[in-house]
């Protein structure tokens, strides 16, 4: 019986980690001609995928402007638009300080903070995210001036 009960929890997550909305995946810029852009804030594009009936973030890489990361598919456009918002804020000194952030495994995680801790500065990202290269970016050191203000 433990068996089946084990079975069912790995189907489930499996199930799960195809239809997590939130799971960042490579895409291909050009996928996306067809569609509508709604928001757009430096490497951050907020589309409306029209054939698919979603709101679709793409962080186009800025090494290579013909791929990018899909951060998000949501079904509904104000879900998307807070979501685009608070990435927006908060994306630009990591893409912009470090070729590490633009993998699919760090941006996944980078993503998972930021929606878990909105309260949460660049600064408690950067430390969270121990990337070293982030930390001299004008706005992550700015964060952490701030923070030393306050202390």
């Amino acid at each position: 019986m433990q068996f089946f009960g084990r079975l069912v929890n790995t189907l489930s997550g499996v199930t799960n980690l195809f239809s997590n909305p939130f799971r960042v995946k490579e895409v291909a810029v050009a996928d996306y001609t067809s569609s509508d852009r709604v928001r757009e804030e430096g490497q951050l594009i907020l589309f409306q995928n029209t054939p698919n009936h979603t709101w679709d973030c793409v962080l186009v890489n800025p090494r290579s402007p013909q791929s990018g990361f899909r951060l998000f598919q949501l079904g509904l456009e104000a879900d998307a638009l807070v979501n685009f918002q608070q990435y927006s804020s908060q994306l630009l000194p990591f893409y912009e300080s470090s070729p590490q952030v633009l993998h699919t495994e760090v941006l996944q995680h980078l993503t998972d903070l930021i929606r878990n801790h909105p309260s949460w500065s660049v600064a408690h990202l950067a430390v969270e995210l121990g990337i070293r290269e982030c930390f001299h970016h004008s706005r992550v050191i700015s964060s952490l001036e701030r923070m030393q203000w306050l202390a």
